[in-house]
């Protein structure tokens, strides 16, 4: 990996409305600027495919796909994944915001070829700002990290959201997004990457600030989506129980 490695920025994007504008903004004003976008319009009925569709006229790094139907956001990462350019790849919600220099500490980290993974901090929109301002990398151990992925709202917990991934490290392990999962999906991800790691780094600060929609599936989703989950759930435990160095 080169000293600037080109990092793939996964955007998923499905009825955003005007989230997505205030998202890509906040991409466009990264102090990091070697990346590329893939940005998958998940068959929206609102404004989000002409916004991005602007988006793609304005800057060609924005690498755009549309869908014809609704496939859900395993579908789209996947596709990222299958398409990316990138030594890094970072799973970006099209309803949230970067601080600036979330890039720049996203790639700082694994600049270091024997780090396979790192994650910063984040904030929940609406409570306000993260745990720690802390702006060093602190190395955990693969049992730490492994472990926070079942618990909400732990510091580096299992969403792919605050995460630098290696492509390389995906590719031969060959770990993909079940597309068959509405929710937990990213913690399945996240939790076949851990466990095919070996070194992994946290930064404190927090640098990914999540925003909440009311339309989200995370507040629409089903019982059987929740019936599933809890599978998924279970299924990182006994791994958990089973993970090696």
């Amino acid at each position: 990996m080169t000293n600037s490695p080109l990092v793939t920025i996964s955007i998923p994007a499905y009825n955003l409305g005007t989230y997505l504008q205030k998202t890509l903004q906040s991409i466009f004003e990264q102090t990091y600027q070697n990346f590329e976008i893939i940005l998958v319009d998940d068959a929206s009925t609102d404004s989000t495919a002409g916004t991005i569709r602007e988006a793609a006229q304005k800057d060609d790094r924005i690498r755009a796909h549309y869908y014809e139907k609704h496939e859900g956001v395993s579908k789209a990462r996947n596709f990222a994944i299958d398409n990316a350019k990138g030594d890094i790849i970072v799973f970006v919600d099209g309803d949230d915001l970067l601080a600036s220099n979330y890039l720049e500490v996203i790639v700082d980290g694994l600049k270091d070829p024997t780090v396979d993974m790192d994650a910063v901090g984040y904030a929940w929109g609406w409570r306000g700002g993260g745990r720690s301002s802390a702006t060093e990398f602190q190395q955990v151990s693969k049992q730490e990290a492994f472990d926070s992925i079942n618990y909400r709202g732990a510091e580096i917990g299992g969403y792919t959201w605050n995460k630098g991934f290696r492509l390389s490290v995906i590719r031969e392990n060959k770990i993909r997004f079940d597309e068959t999962l509405d929710l937990a999906e990213d913690l399945l991800f996240t939790a076949d990457y851990i466990a095919a790691s070996h070194r992994i780094l946290y930064f404190p600060a927090p640098l990914y600030t999540k925003v909440s929609r009311g339309n989200s599936i995370i507040h629409s989703a089903t019982m059987a989506m929740r019936s599933k989950e809890q599978v998924v759930r279970r299924h990182i435990d006994e791994m958990g129980r089973r993970l090696t160095p």
